[in-house]
């Protein structure tokens, strides 16, 4: 038991400092990974937010610029034809339904709209529950082209509006900023409107934001003035950030101003504080959250806290763990250890090692029972084989004393083989000398039968040339008669164009009579004309004449077709009765010389054929008699060999004798040693 311990306590003391530096490591990483991860998601859900927010904001604004541009646009085409009075409808209407408004006015050039005053400026406002007008500010006193949100807009391109940086209203009590558009018509800058704006709703939006228990918003100008913070006093007083009396706040308020969006920090007391910011489009104006970093910081603590306690559990767990396994494992080994020395001491009475662990220390368990059953096996074999060798030996000794009995009969039946080899060897010599005649006989045939191959060789040659000279002279002859029955049918297909100038000549000689008729009815209806008829009847009588001559000459042309086409008759004949005789007469006869040769040929080939085959015989006796030859030679030496192989038999068989004799004292000898195994397994227990 105390090596047990110690085994345990040794294992423990070797594997715990890893685990808890293991643990160490991993709280370590876990809590930067969680930092890294934790502070990513902040920015990311502070970007977020900051982007909602502005979208809010800057939708807003937008509204109050579109407002403005379509005021311009309005007052821009209709500045020439309509009154305050309708102005005012509109301009009423507008800043009354706007909450971002607290009013609006038109501010017109020098003598644009009346050609009589310089100043015309109208101003709509929000009275309570009523819209008032007032032209207070339309005069040399006020001077609005000298005013700040005037110049702006005269700067603008038409379509375009401008938001002013905001201001504390003191009569209001709110912050305020003024939207402008220029009015432009046919391209001339005639005056602006201005719109009014009350930034309440902008600052419910930027007051609703909330970020945890303590974060929350601020919003300042592009120049760092407040327009909202929980510290009303700063809004009221036109503070600005970068003058605060917080020096941290201010320097990092001074680098928030410099960049569009990012993440700042600065001290108040003994807190630390994240700024997250970004720049709302349009305005340029700064929308920033802050919150305290040990806020961001608590989830961080609260994982490396819960890691901590996971580790300091997992330790435990991993100490009583490892005293679990050295316990099992010692105790594994103590039984391993037992087997072992009991078969150390010749012992194959035990039981097996009984074990279902599948480790190193299961597998050593299994081999122990493997060697306890192979040598369990192989002890009671060698038990078992001495019996056997004992019971060998007895039977070598009985066998060894028949050997010697048939061993003399062998003697005596080896010298009666010698006496038939002699006899043998007579008769090979004969028979040697009968295949050598037969040999000379087979080369003979065989010059004959090659010599009358080479003929036969010529003959299908000569047979050949005369059958491709055949077909040739046959192809010749049927080409041309193809040739011929084409040209015989295109002439014929000519023929038919005479046929056709016939028929063209018997339809002139038709029109020549229709044409000699109507001269004869020109003439009449000419004569029935008197003296203003007689021109027509010269013509007529000309018709006539050329009718008559056209009737000539048209007979004239059917007299040399029929001629041709007799002359074309006789010349189809003749080749009609040519090409008859070439393929009733020419053709076949040089087909049958082409059936000749192919014969003549084949008749070739098959004596070819013949003789190949007689000479291949020949070849075969000629091998055969070869083999004869051989064997008979093979035979006689064999029968030598037999016969010198007897004698070596019969010392051999002396020599076997002499060892059967030395065997017979080997199996005495094993008895001896079956007695000296018997004493050694006698000391193992089975």
């Amino acid at each position: 038991m105390k090596k047990r311990g110690s085994l345990r306590w040794k294992m423990l003391g070797s594997i715990l400092p890893f685990i808890i530096l293991a643990m160490v490591i991993l709280t370590v990483i876990s809590e930067r990974t969680s930092s890294n991860l934790i502070n990513g998601q902040i920015s990311d859900r502070m970007s977020a937010e900051l982007n909602a927010n502005m979208n809010k904001i800057n939708g807003n604004l937008d509204n109050v610029r579109t407002m403005a541009i379509d005021l311009a646009s309005t007052v821009a085409g209709t500045y020439q034809s309509t009154g305050m009075d309708e102005y005012r409808g509109v301009f009423s209407k507008v800043v009354d339904s706007s909450d971002l408004l607290n009013g609006s006015g038109i501010w017109f050039e020098p003598y644009v709209y009346n050609a009589g005053e310089e100043y015309i400026g109208p101003y709509w406002y929000k009275d309570e529950s009523e819209i008032a007008e007032t032209w207070d500010y339309s005069n040399a006193d006020y001077n609005y082209f000298d005013q700040e949100y005037y110049k702006t807009a005269k700067n603008l391109p038409e379509g375009e509006a401008d938001i002013t940086d905001p201001y504390y209203d003191s009569t209001s009590g709110t912050i305020m900023s003024t939207c402008v558009a220029p009015i432009y018509s046919n391209g001339t800058y005639i005056g602006c409107i201005s719109a009014d704006i009350t930034l309440g709703t902008v600052e419910e939006i930027v007051s609703q934001i909330k970020v945890g228990n303590q974060g929350n918003a601020l919003l300042v100008t592009s120049s760092g003035t407040y327009l909202y913070t929980d510290e009303t006093e700063k809004v009221e007083n036109a503070e600005n950030i970068t003058a605060d009396s917080n020096s941290s706040l201010a320097t990092a308020a001074a680098e928030v101003l410099k960049n569009d969006s990012g993440i700042a920090n600065y001290t108040e007391g003994s807190k630390k504080y994240n700024v997250y910011y970004a720049t709302i489009p349009g305005v340029e104006w700064k929308l920033m959250i802050r919150i305290p970093q040990s806020e961001l910081q608590e989830p961080v603590n609260q994982l490396i806290r819960s890691m901590v306690i996971v580790a300091v559990i997992a330790t435990l767990i991993c100490i009583l763990v490892v005293l679990l396994q050295v316990n099992s494992i010692a105790k594994a080994i103590y039984n391993v250890k037992t087997f072992a020395h009991k078969l150390a001491g010749g012992d194959f009475t035990i039981t097996k090692i009984q074990s279902k662990r599948g480790d190193e220390i299961g597998q050593m368990s299994g081999t122990l029972n493997d060697m306890y059953e192979n040598n369990k096996d192989i002890i009671s074999r060698i038990a078992e084989g001495s019996n056997q060798i004992n019971n060998a030996s007895e039977q070598m000794t009985r066998a060894a004393q028949e050997l010697s009995s048939k061993f003399t009969s062998i003697q005596n039946n080896m010298a009666l083989v010698n006496d038939a080899m002699t006899s043998t060897g007579a008769a090979t010599e004969e028979v040697s000398a009968s295949v050598a005649e037969v040999n000379e006989s087979v080369t003979d045939l065989a010059r004959e039968v090659k010599r009358t191959t080479e003929e036969v060789r010529e003959i299908k040659v000569r047979a050949e040339e005369i059958e491709s000279s055949s077909k040739k002279a046959y192809t010749h002859a049927t080409s041309i008669v193809e040739a011929r029955e084409q040209d015989l049918e295109v002439a014929r297909q000519k023929a038919e164009v005479v046929a056709k100038i016939g028929d063209l000549a018997n339809y002139i000689a038709d029109i020549a009579d229709q044409i000699n008729l109507l001269s004869l009815n020109a003439t009449i209806e000419a004569a029935r004309a008197g003296e203003q008829g007689k021109g027509f009847a010269v013509v007529a009588s000309e018709i006539n004449n050329l009718a008559s001559e056209t009737a000539g000459t048209v007979d004239q042309i059917k007299e040399t077709i029929d001629g041709v086409q007799d002359a074309f008759k006789s010349l189809d004949n003749s080749a009609t009765e040519l090409l008859v005789f070439l393929q009733e007469t020419v053709t076949p006869d040089y087909n049958k010389f082409v059936g000749v040769g192919k014969q003549y040929g084949t008749d070739a080939q098959m004596f070819g054929d013949l003789f190949e085959r007689i000479d291949d015989m020949v070849g075969t006796i000629h091998h055969s008699m070869d083999e004869v030859n051989i064997a008979v030679q093979s035979i006689a030496e064999s029968a030598q060999d037999t016969a010198n192989s007897s004698s070596e038999i019969t010392e051999t068989v002396n020599g076997v004798s002499d060892t059967v004799s030395d065997f017979s004292d080997l199996a005495v000898n094993q008895e001896d040693v079956v007695e000296d195994l018997n004493s050694i397994v006698g000391q193992y227990k089975l």
